[in-house]
């Protein structure tokens, strides 16, 4: 069986300050200097077909739209015996951050035009953007069922079927499915973390090479329309609630601490 898993390596944008959220006159904050990770939904997607790939024969790739600095996220999946890794670099004038259309279409395109999957396993939402959609625009264009919430997947009896253990507001289903159709992995205790490859594994997995495709190489000459335009940008600022205690000294503060804030609690 031939799978393909579509991640989306972002930048961390937990590294970024406060003076770093600066739109530029394209609403583009600069992430040069922010390390690229996946969402924890890419990951426990990634653990998960590892895990299927333990107990039968798969044929894995790796599939992301992004430009050159997400290839050390392609390589550590390379290193873990993902067979083939392929990134499509859209043109640098193409803002994929909240446009979920493009992306399914490009990964469409790849399928319909290179690839010969019969599954495809997504992540619920990447760290930028958080759509959402993705994987439903890319089951529409394909025309293949769509299964939400996965938690679970394994090997069923019947050949080339697979066990999909989704989670819903009412529990659990666990069904077994045919290829072709598309995973929509969630919130999965099966595999939460994405293990850690060897040196050795690194080492090899550094001598391979990543697969670059344009969109012209799909067959995708402009950017598809999309009916989400980015009109602005704001940083909003989380802060915890909380009481601070005034006072001329440090003794005062504490001796207002245990008074107003602390006496009812030892009391009660």
């Amino acid at each position: 069986m031939n799978l393909l898993l579509a991640i989306k390596v972002a930048p961390d944008l937990g590294m970024l300050a406060k003076s770093d959220w600066q739109p530029d006159e394209r609403l583009q904050i600069d992430t040069r200097f922010a390390r690229r990770l996946l969402s924890g939904y890419d990951e426990s997607a990634a653990e998960m077909v590892l895990m299927l790939r333990d107990e039968r024969e798969l044929n894995l790739s790796v599939l992301t739209v992004a430009d050159a600095m997400a290839e050390p996220a392609l390589k550590q999946l390379m290193a873990l015996e993902y067979q083939q890794a392929v990134r499509i670099e859209p043109p640098a004038e193409w803002d994929l951050r909240f446009n979920p259309a493009t992306v399914a279409a490009l990964i469409a395109a790849y399928q319909q035009h290179m690839g010969s999957q019969q599954v495809i396993v997504m992540g619920a939402q990447s760290l930028e953007g958080q759509n959402s959609q993705t994987p439903l625009l890319l089951a529409e264009r394909l025309g293949w069922p769509c299964i939400t919430g996965v938690c679970q997947l394994a090997a069923a009896e019947e050949v080339r079927a697979l066990r999909v253990t989704r989670q819903t507001a009412y529990g659990q289903e666990v069904m077994t499915v045919m290829p072709p159709l598309v995973l929509v992995v969630g919130n999965s205790q099966q595999a939460s973390a994405l293990r850690v490859p060897t040196l050795k594994q690194k080492l090899a997995a550094g001598k391979r090479q990543v697969q670059r495709l344009s969109p012209t190489d799909l067959a995708i000459t402009e950017q598809p329309a999309s009916d989400v335009q980015l009109c602005g940008l704001s940083y909003v600022e989380h802060r915890r609630a909380g009481v601070v205690i005034e006072g001329d000294s440090v003794e005062q503060k504490v001796q207002r601490l245990c008074q107003d804030y602390l006496r009812e609690r030892w009391t009660s």
